[in-house]
């Protein structure tokens, strides 16, 4: 749940129809969703009071919950309405407000395939966390005024626990900024997806290290490490 407190004042169109798209984007966070609780289909079900079936038509892609039945799921999940309402496109990025002073970050899904494009990150949107502008750009100076694109990743395991990132932290990274030798950064590793390391380059290889002695660093040798942003904060609720 975000610490944030919304101010609500919209009026929402019930008898929206869910495009394509949106249906894709609330598969994608109902999954991640569930994967956060540790929740299967059944549990799920017993929670909300659906039908597992219809979870099961939901996790596929092939039909798509009606907004009754969107607010028992997001009540079952502990998650805010604007969070439901904008991964489903009920409500549009474009027309929600926030106050001036504000600025809603994109949470992207832990589940990534490998090489997918920084322009189609959107795709995979599971939520969005609201921030101050001035803390923000308090870590990124005048990067942030020039169309800055930031996002954010949930911290998985202990790996950089000495950096002060734990389990389900929220790590906010832009892939406008230029990652130097020392860094925190989000890669993309194959076979893993994303993940945060510290990256340190040598003339012949680029080190992935983690900031847990019990976690050996990640040598590359003559190969390109992929790197999709500089972590620039991480925000953890614990």
């Amino acid at each position: 749940m975000t610490p944030v407190n919304y101010s609500y004042g919209i009026i929402f169109d019930f008898f929206f129809r869910l495009s394509y798209n949106s249906i894709m984007a609330f598969k994608e966070w109902l999954k991640e969703k569930m994967s956060e609780k540790g929740w299967n289909q059944v549990r799920l079900a017993h929670e909300a009071g659906v039908s597992q079936s219809a979870i099961c038509r939901w996790l596929k892609g092939e039909r798509e919950p009606d907004v009754a039945t969107l607010l028992k799921i997001g009540h079952s999940l502990d998650v805010e309405k604007r969070e439901l309402f904008l991964v489903t496109g009920i409500l549009n990025r474009d027309i929600f407000t926030l106050d001036e002073d504000d600025v809603a970050i994109p949470v992207l899904s832990s589940k990534i395939p490998c090489g997918v494009a920084e322009n189609d990150f959107d795709t995979y949107t599971v939520g969005y966390e609201v921030f101050k502008k001035s803390l923000i750009q308090m870590k990124t100076g005048n990067a942030f005024n020039n169309g800055l694109r930031l996002y954010i990743v949930r911290a998985k395991g202990d790996s950089m626990v000495g950096k002060g990132i734990v389990e389900n932290d929220l790590v906010i990274f832009s892939p406008d900024l230029q990652v130097n030798s020392g860094d925190v950064a989000v890669v993309e590793m194959e076979d893993v997806g994303l993940c945060i390391k510290e990256v340190i380059f040598q003339s012949s290889a680029v080190i992935l290290k983690s900031s847990n002695p019990n976690y050996d660093p990640i040598v590359l040798i003559d190969k390109p490490a992929c790197i999709i942003g500089k972590v620039i904060m991480h925000v953890g609720y614990h």
